[in-house]
């Protein structure tokens, strides 16, 4: 009687300390108005962009080379990186590309390998030497942060949320962090299942020991030591919007938002004050939604362009982005500085 009592004052602490859904609510509301930039050859299905000073590094889903750097200026590709393939040097898409250092990391998804190329040489046109392999990571990995050239977090198929590699220490891997559970069916939900809705994408501050994860509902920001590696500490977490899913498992795990569910966060990008989180609402109806590192909403922008992707420079006050309009554009828009 003893035990069942406990049971159920346990059950009714944890609902009730589950707190209420509260949107984000914005006091300032802009339209983006979109500025088309010149691209001297057709875009595939690009899935990232990252500028870095005045060129623009285009990753494709499609082709035989997986990323454009494009030239700014000039409005010219200039070089072509990584191309398609299983040899030396080649890698499969989809990609991940992170600037941290010197060095531009690359993630090869399919493969779950982690490579690695000078940064300078990419913009200078100087030549360029072959993508160096870093590491065969466990097939468990998806999407990665370098913290510095040594700390990477990683989201993916993990027990935990994350996993943090520190490859000081013989690359020692560390599973970290809790997975969601905003909705109350989610406690009786498998972690595979969890991992599998709750892929996760990152972003770190220019200069601050800060990041960001973002999943389509959630949001968290962590600090991490540079000098002293640890496991990374979580600082905020905000639920982004109302969902359930639908899942099966077995030999393959998938995951089905359920009608009903609010629209999800598909991109995330930052800048020294804000993070940029892209959301589709309808099909011609998107939204981003700016916030401090603090987690407070400062403003939101909204068009009726389909973003596919986005990167900021702050010290321009410009974004830039790829859009459907019908065809894909090459575009840039006035951010504010």
């Amino acid at each position: 009687m003893k035990t069942y009592l406990f049971f159920l004052y346990s059950f009714f602490l944890f609902v009730s300390c589950r707190q209420p859904f509260e949107p984000y609510r914005f006091e300032k509301t802009e339209a983006i108005s979109f500025h088309e930039i010149e691209y001297p050859e057709l875009l595939g299905l690009t899935i990232q962009l990252i500028k870095t000073g005045d060129h623009l590094l285009v990753s494709d889903f499609h082709g035989d080379t997986l990323v454009s750097v494009f030239n700014l200026k000039s409005n010219q590709v200039e070089r072509k990186l990584v191309s398609v393939g299983n040899g030396p040097g080649e890698l499969n898409s989809p990609l991940d590309l992170q600037i941290a250092g010197d060095n531009l990391y690359i993630l090869c998804r399919p493969q779950f390998l982690l490579n690695h190329l000078p940064l300078k040489p990419i913009t200078t046109g100087d030549n360029l030497p072959m993508l160096q392999k870093d590491l065969q990571l466990p097939q468990k990995s998806d999407r990665f942060l370098p913290l510095s050239e040594t700390q990477f977090v990683f989201s993916g198929m993990w027990n935990k949320r994350y996993a943090w590699l520190d490859r000081t220490q013989n690359d020692t891997i560390i599973e970290f962090g809790d997975y969601p559970d905003f909705w109350e069916e989610e406690h009786e939900i498998p972690s595979n299942a969890k991992a599998m809705f709750h892929q996760s994408f990152f972003t770190k501050h220019p200069t601050r020991n800060l990041f960001a994860s973002c999943s389509p509902y959630v949001l968290e920001i962590f600090c991490f030591e540079a000098e002293h590696p640890a496991v990374p500490i979580r600082i905020f977490q905000k639920q982004l919007g109302k969902y359930a899913y639908d899942f099966t498992s077995g030999e393959f795990i998938s995951t089905q938002t359920k009608p009903g569910s609010d629209p999800a966060i598909y991109d995330m990008v930052c800048s020294e004050k804000y993070l940029y989180l892209i959301k589709g609402i309808t099909r011609k109806k998107y939204e981003i939604l700016i916030i401090d590192w603090a987690g407070k909403p400062v403003k939101l922008l909204t068009t009726d362009k389909q973003i596919s992707c986005l990167t900021v420079d702050e010290k321009e006050g410009k974004g830039y982005a790829c859009i459907s309009d019908p065809e894909d554009k090459l575009v840039w828009f006035e951010i504010g500085k």
